[in-house]
Formats: C-alpha cells, sequence, structure tokens
C-alpha cells in the first residue's frame, strides 16, 4: 500500500528535516548539515520531485572525498524507516562505494569551479534516480523548500530529530523512497558510469540542460556501440611505405636520447663535469680556455626522425542527417545522436588501435546555404564530446561547401597519407558519383534513412547503389531489429577503417 503523500506545508518541513536527520555521516552536525544546503537547493532545481534528503547529501559527500559512515545506527524512528535506511545502508552506499567509475566523477567534480559544484551534485543525483528506475519521489515546493533551508542549520537539525519521533505521512513517505531505492540498486546493473564523469568534464561548457541531456545520451550511445566491438582488431596489411612526420610532431613522439659525446653543441648539452674547470678567481680559468680551444664536451643527440604511417579519417555529416532526428523502436536514442555516438566511438578506439600511426581526424559539416547550418546544435555537441583531441591537435571540425570539396581534400591528402571518408547520411536513395575518386581513399557510406542501418563500400569508378539492394546484397535479415543493424554497422566499419 502506497505512502500517503505529505501535503500541507508542516509535512513538508517534516518531511525535509527527518530526512536531513538521517544522513549518513559521522558526527552529523550544524556545519556538516549546512554543506548540504546548496546540494539540495541544486537538485530541487534539477527534478521537480525529490529523493529522500539524505542521498543527496550522502552523495554530495562520498563524491566529494567525505566518509560515510553506513555503520551508524539509525536514530530512533518508525521500524519500518529503520529497516529502510538498513537496506538502503547495504544496497545504495555500499554499491556506491565500490563503484569502478566513482574516482573519475570525484575528479571531474574537483575540477569545476566552486558555484558550479552543486550543480554538479545535483546532476549526479539525478543520474543515479534514473539508473535506478526510481519513480517515489516527492513532489515539494520551491517556496516552502528554500523557506526550510534557510533556517540555521542547527535549528534544521534539532526539528529532524523531534520529527524521526513523530509518526504520520512524512515519515511513511520517507520510508517508501528509501524502499524504492533499495530496490532500484538492486536491479541496476551500475550505479555510475562514465557518461557522468565526461559530462562533469564539460558542465561547465554546457549551455542549458537540453545540451546536457544530448551530450549524456552521445556518451552513452557511444558506451554502448563500443561494446559490440572487441578490445582488439588486427589491421590489414597495407601497400603503402612509412613517412616521416613533419618536424612540428617531433616534440610530441621524441626519438632516441643521448647518443654520444662530441667537441661541438650547445651549452644546454654540456657535459656538467665539464664545470670543474671553473674557478672563483677573476682571472682566466681553465674551463675560458678549453672553450676558446673548443675542447669542451657536449653531449649529442640521436637526430632520427620519427617514421610513423600517416592516416587521415574524415567524418561527413550531411545537411540531410537533419532527417535523422527520429527515434526508432527499440533504440533508446535518435539515430542522429547514434550518429554522434558512432563518430566518438570511433575516435576513441582507432585512437587506441591505430596509436603508432599518425592520425588525424577530421570531422565536416558541409553547407553552402544562407543563415545558420541545420546541424548547428550538432557541431555544438560534436566539439564538446571531442573536445580532448581537439585539444590535442588530431581532430579539426570543418564547414566545407559540399562534399564535393571534402572529396577533393581527400584526394589531396591521399598522396601522403591513407585516407577514408565516411558519409553518415539520412537522405533517402542517396546516389554517390565516385567516378573521379583516388584508388588511395576509402569511402564509407552509412544509410540512415531507415530504421535499420545499412553500410555500403563505395570502390573508386563505381557509383553507390540503393539501400534496398544493398540489403538484400547483404544478406540482412528482415527481422533484424534497428539495434543489431546499428551495432553490426558499427562492427563492420570498424573493421573497413583497419
Amino acid at each position: 500500500m502506497a505512502a500517503a503523500e505529505p501535503r500541507g506545508p508542516q509535512d513538508m518541513e517534516r518531511w525535509l528535516c527527518a530526512g536531513l536527520a538521517l544522513a549518513r555521516q559521522e558526527g552529523l552536525d550544524a556545519e556538516a548539515l549546512a554543506t548540504s544546503v546548496p546540494w539540495l537547493l541544486a537538485t530541487l532545481a534539477e527534478t521537480p520531485t525529490l529523493p529522500p534528503p539524505a542521498l543527496v547529501a550522502d552523495l554530495g559527500r562520498l563524491v566529494c572525498g567525505l566518509p560515510l559512515a553506513s555503520s551508524l545506527p539509525v536514530p530512533d524512528t518508525l521500524p519500518r524507516l529503520r529497516a529502510a535506511v538498513r537496506a538502503y545502508d547495504d544496497h545504495v552506499l555500499a554499491r556506491l562505494a565500490a563503484e569502478p567509475h566513482l574516482e573519475p566523477v570525484s575528479a571531474a567534480l574537483a575540477r569545476l569551479p566552486e558555484p558550479l559544484r552543486p550543480r554538479g551534485v545535483a546532476f549526479l543525483v539525478a543520474r543515479l534516480l534514473s539508473r535506478l528506475g526510481f519513480t517515489a519521489g516527492t513532489s515539494v515546493s520551491p517556496a516552502v523548500a528554500r523557506r526550510v533551508l534557510e533556517r540555521p542549520p542547527g535549528e534544521l537539525l534539532s526539528s529532524g530529530y523531534i520529527s524521526l519521533r513523530e509518526p504520520g505521512p512524512a515519515l511513511e513517505q520517507l520510508a517508501q523512497g528509501y524502499e524504492a531505492l533499495s530496490t532500484g540498486a538492486r536491479r541496476a546493473s551500475a550505479l555510475l558510469g562514465g557518461a557522468e564523469a565526461f559530462t562533469l568534464e564539460n558542465l561547465e561548457h554546457l549551455q542549458g540542460k537540453a545540451q546536457r541531456l544530448a551530450l549524456e545520451q552521445a556518451v552513452e550511445a557511444a558506451e554502448a556501440l563500443s561494446r559490440a566491438l572487441p578490445p582488439r582488431l588486427r589491421a590489414r596489411s597495407v601497400s603503402t611505405g612509412p613517412a616521416p612526420t613533419s618536424m612540428e610532431d617531433d616534440a610530441s613522439f621524441p626519438q632516441g636520447g643521448f647518443s654520444s659525446v662530441s667537441n661541438v653543441g650547445s651549452l644546454e648539452n654540456l657535459v656538467t663535469s665539464e664545470l670543474v674547470y671553473m674557478e672563483d678567481e677573476p682571472t682566466l680559468d681553465l674551463f675560458d680556455v678549453r672553450y676558446v680551444e673548443g675542447e669542451l664536451l657536449y653531449y649529442t643527440r640521436d637526430e632520427s626522425l620519427a617514421v610513423r604511417r600517416r592516416r587521415v579519417v574524415t567524418f561527413v555529416l550531411p545537411p540531410s542527417l537533419a532527417d535523422a532526428r527520429v527515434k526508432d523502436p527499440g533504440v533508446r536514442w535518435q539515430r542522429a545522436v547514434l550518429a554522434l555516438g558512432l563518430v566518438l566511438c570511433l575516435v576513441r578506439r582507432l585512437s587506441t588501435w591505430l596509436g603508432d600511426q599518425d592520425l588525424r581526424f577530421h570531422v565536416a559539416f558541409p553547407w553552402q546555404g544562407e543563415g545558420p547550418h541545420p546541424l548547428e546544435a550538432e557541431r555544438g555537441l560534436c566539439e564538446l564530446l571531442l573536445r580532448e583531441w581537439l585539444a590535442r591537435g588530431t581532430v579539426e571540425i570543418l564547414t566545407p561547401r559540399d562534399f564535393d570539396e571534402v572529396l577533393e581534400g581527400a584526394a589531396a591528402q591521399s598522396k601522403r597519407a591513407r585516407v577514408d571518408v565516411l558519409l553518415l547520411d539520412a537522405a533517402r536513395q542517396a546516389r554517390l558519383d565516385t567516378q573521379k575518386l583516388p584508388a588511395r581513399v576509402g569511402l564509407h557510406h552509412l544509410d540512415l534513412s531507415e530504421s535499420n542501418p545499412s553500410l555500403e563500400v563505395v570502390g573508386p569508378g563505381t557509383a553507390s547503389r540503393g539501400p534496398g539492394i544493398q540489403e538484400a546484397d547483404s544478406g540482412q535479415s528482415p527481422r533484424e531489429t534497428p539495434w543489431e543493424a546499428w551495432t553490426g554497422a558499427t562492427l563492420e566499419l570498424a573493421r573497413g577503417l583497419l
């Protein structure tokens, strides 16, 4: 039987104060409670319903690196509530403390500016509730909550301990909330993930909740697609020879070290034992004589070049991809979000698999019309998703005139590197003219116009075929689900790009 919802302001005040008094903290006092108030206010702005208030305080302390005390005795209150708090200790707090993603999440939160940290804690609370499938939240009036939380922390704590001894709807609702948290934690495969850490790292740059939600979904899609790939794929053999890296890359890829000693060199490479010839006297010393005569010894470096194969992978997201902002049955994300997740997944995996090569990624958003780009939101999201690689200089986001300009650039790059172009298109019955496509350029066409994406590798001197013919040629089962088609296409793309 469901517990009665706290209705009046007094019941809501008892619910808040009693919930805060149940925080699992050693030596809970007014100062410790005061740190939880900004987290609770930020959570109230994040979600219309609140979990038991102690969850916000406990999770905030945990990700801030502060210890919890789940073995503390529960204050004297309803037997049902005491049992629910004990189950919460075992199934929620214990699992959170053992989560493998807790450390990167804590590090990402610590790097946020101080004013943004309550917002970061509120985001983590909302993500945790989503992973738990929590639906037993309590509707709280923002005005009542702010009025209560503005009271001195010591007074809040005293009111909380008094409320815990007064049976009523507030305690029944708290017990129901704790029971729902424990039930959700027992069913959830993970309580924290990489998406939380990634979003916290970019929280400062996110503009609004809609963009944050899109970023979360794209990272989740990338992680789900990545699970369809094996840890390691063998790269196919290539016939082209290695090429030396450009001179500006030598600092990133140092070669050798000190290889010998010579009488010629710069002072920073001077053999330190030569300094014994220096004297404190103002007269000419032996060090000066050896310097003038060219007899000082210097270390010399191995000046060999870093020789690696060059690779360029270009992702093309044309304006027609705006038609892929649809969600198919059985798939958690829109096709456009999955397309961005696929780009992130392949950039991550190829950077690992081809780490010994001079690897560069280009993400092109062709547009020659007037006004804003139809994929302006996706372009901004892509910059956030690939911010790490943009900072390294291995990713460039481009806005060419059209797809022909992309192929012209690929043809020019293919003279010194192996180039692959991946077109993610949602235009129905799209046909590509590849008569002038150079032999060293691989063109991969992922058609997203249907619920089941179809992949086609287009060779030079041929025209792409329609989706229906491609599906028949590939032997794709008509009963294949859209998600199975996505994972299969991701695996084939990874193999093709290697």
